[in-house]
């Protein structure tokens, strides 16, 4: 079972890895190469991450792979001063692992402020009808038409001046 579990958090690691690289490059051209940025290329780096995230939920769902939920983490060593070794390791997010930052980075659950936003959100999506979200959604797609018909008529407007 050690041998299975030190087997997926390898695996779980190479993916993330991958991943964490796709979301790089990513941001990278949208950051520096916004001006030559296509859709199409866009949509190419939605489809490799999405592509990824569906590999690394496989790798997760597989038989195989022992639950990691029922896995715990314990820290060892807590110190208030700078570990270089975890901020090799962290790439620098990280600086100390101390009693004030476990809390966080140990964390299971989101923050009680974003969960208390996720109920409301959820009781206010309960409270529309299903005729109302509807129409809503209706009058979304009409101004999101109005809005596209627009931008049409200046892209026209502009290459035809």
């Amino acid at each position: 079972e050690e041998k299975q579990l030190e087997l997926t958090l390898e695996a779980l690691i190479s993916q993330v890895a991958d991943l964490k690289n796709s979301l790089v490059s990513f941001i990278y051209k949208l950051e520096n190469e916004y001006d030559r940025l296509t859709w199409p290329s866009v949509l190419d780096s939605f489809a490799l991450l999405s592509g990824q995230l569906n590999t690394l939920n496989k790798v997760l769902k597989h038989e195989k792979t022992p639950l990691l939920r029922n896995q715990v983490i314990i820290p060892l060593v807590l110190s208030p001063d700078r570990d270089e070794e975890i901020m090799r390791q962290t790439e620098g997010r990280v600086p100390v692992f101390s009693h004030e930052v476990v809390p966080d980075h140990l964390r299971t659950k989101p923050d009680p402020e974003v969960e208390e936003q996720e109920k409301q959100l959820i009781t206010d999506a309960a409270r529309i009808s299903p005729d109302g979200a509807q129409k809503q959604i209706q009058s979304l797609n009409k101004m999101c038409s109005n809005l596209l018909e627009k931008i049409s008529k200046e892209e026209r407007e502009s290459e035809s001046g």
